[in-house]
């Protein structure tokens, strides 16, 4: 066994230069073409500017909601204790 010659991690069989996962992957561009895999894989895997700066802002919002929630649970259970 040796290392697969495109992900350079998975062991290869003796008679394949790829590992299994990369043997598809090959098939997959035989099937679609190396343009149309490379393209999904773009649009699928890779992120614009303008996405990553949006799903940074979703996120911080996200915890900005989660620290608000947690503030204001806080506060209910400090009223809580002080009325009883």
């Amino acid at each position: 066994m040796t290392l697969c010659y495109l992900c350079e991690a998975n062991d290869k069989s003796y008679f394949n230069y790829y590992c299994e996962k990369c043997q598809k992957i090959k098939r997959m561009i035989h099937l679609h073409s190396l343009e149309r895999v490379s393209e999904i894989l773009d649009i699928v895997l890779l992120r614009t500017r303008d996405e990553e700066n949006q799903k940074i802002k979703v996120a911080i919002e996200e915890e900005k909601t989660k620290c608000d929630n947690t503030q204001r649970k806080l506060r209910d259970r400090e009223k809580n204790n002080k009325s009883v």
